[in-house]
């Protein structure tokens, strides 16, 4: 069957195959008009990294700094306060308060826990289940986040976090952001207790506090929403790199061979599956200022879309952009962002898919079986396969 091209950057995030689409982008001049969906296209790593790089393009759109859908509402207080997604000078503080904590985390410590984690799962679930996937890739990363937290374990949580994050897309329903809002009072209720006890929670909480996100009595406050906010950044993104990872093991089954062999690192393996097949195709930038970008003048509203895949293949940057190499020299992620709005979570998130790959390879999970098959789940910028396996028994 002869695969559709796709017609847009929004819809090549869950195209079978975007990346010849990606490539025709970078092909373009840096700057692409797309007037379908009245934005600016940045697909060269050079355009990307400069589009990240300047401070006169913002995260969200001046007009609308909380998005209208969630405005005024739990999922919203939490949203204004969340340092990724905002420019003031106390969301600068709690982004390097962010870095702070999460740069202390002992990275091997994570792998290890998320390998052990993930094994446990394995044994409970059947090797042919596609719950088995979805819980690698949902529920342990949150029950990872959690624990580095200090917060109780909660079988409810990964779902909890599923409902908040729903809050993000602009495809959600009114009884889906209704959900949300539940979501985020529960989220912060059982955080805010977290970050009042006396006792400390947790390494990670004491370092996000000492770099200047303080404890705080009232609700909603910095501290707890960007508490919050490490749940839904590690949601989606760790789900699509543990996915991703999968995909790939299936896709160059010699690799998996070689991972089992110990011929190559599980760590670099994954850093090159978040280069190859990232979990996040693209970001958005807004022009609060009339903005020069490589001879294109953007006036104060434009919207910037920063195609993160497509600088992720660029030849510019990776020889022999287009080819898996496991264990390719390491060089920076696009998918990860740059500049000042670069995940402070990249690690982890790297050392949890590590943990989960691991455990996969080290049980004999069968990733060649041939009734396993993928699509990705609806999203306008992360990558997520969904998994199914299909009975291939007589009837």
């Amino acid at each position: 069957m002869t695969q559709t091209y796709p017609t847009d950057p929004l819809q090549a995030v869950t195209h079978p195959n975007p990346y010849p689409y990606y490539a025709a982008l970078r092909h373009r001049a840096p700057l692409v008009r797309d007037e379908a969906s009245n934005l600016w296209v940045a697909a060269r790593a050079q355009t990307v990294n400069r589009v990240l790089g300047d401070e006169r393009l913002t995260v969200r759109p001046a007009s609308e700094p909380v998005p209208h859908a969630i405005a005024g509402q739990p999922a919203g207080e939490v949203f204004g306060r969340l340092a990724r997604m905002n420019e003031g000078d106390s969301h600068r503080l709690a982004r390097q308060a962010l870095v702070n904590g999460l740069g202390s985390v002992d990275t091997t410590a994570v792998f290890h826990s998320a390998s052990d984690r993930a094994a446990s799962l394995i044994k409970r679930f059947d090797g042919s289940s596609a719950a088995l996937l979805d819980a690698l890739a949902f529920a342990l990363p949150v029950r990872i986040v959690a624990e580095l937290m200090g917060l109780p374990a909660d079988d409810a949580l990964e779902a909890t976090v599923r409902r908040f994050v729903a809050c993000l897309s602009p495809a959600s329903s009114q009884e889906t952001l209704r959900e949300a809002h539940g979501a985020a009072l529960r989220l912060q209720s059982a955080l805010h207790a977290l970050t009042l006890d006396s006792t400390p929670a947790s390494p990670l909480l004491e370092h996000i506090v000492a770099g200047g996100l303080a404890r705080s009595a009232a609700l909603p406050n910095a501290l707890v929403s960007n508490l919050l906010g490490l749940f839904s950044q590690t949601f989606d993104a760790t789900a699509g790199l543990i996915g991703n990872s999968v995909v790939t093991l299936v896709l160059y089954r010699d690799v998996a061979a070689q991972l089992r062999a110990a011929r190559i690192d599980i760590h670099a393996f994954v850093h090159e599956v978040a280069r190859f097949d990232p979990p996040v195709h693209n970001t958005r930038r807004f022009a609060r200022d009339t903005v020069e970008i490589e001879g294109i003048t953007l006036q104060p509203g434009d919207a910037v879309l920063v195609v993160l895949a497509a600088a992720s293949r660029d030849d510019d940057v990776y020889e022999n952009a287009d080819c898996f190499i496991a264990d390719r020299e390491r060089a920076p992620l696009a998918c990860f962002g740059a500049g000042r709005h670069a995940c402070p979570g990249e690690a982890i998130a790297k050392a949890i898919a590590a943990g989960v790959v691991s455990a996969l390879l080290e049980s004999g999970y069968d990733h060649a079986n041939p009734s396993l098959s993928w699509a990705y789940r609806p999203s306008l910028n992360a990558r997520i396969p969904s998994f199914k396996f299909f009975d291939r028994s007589p009837s």
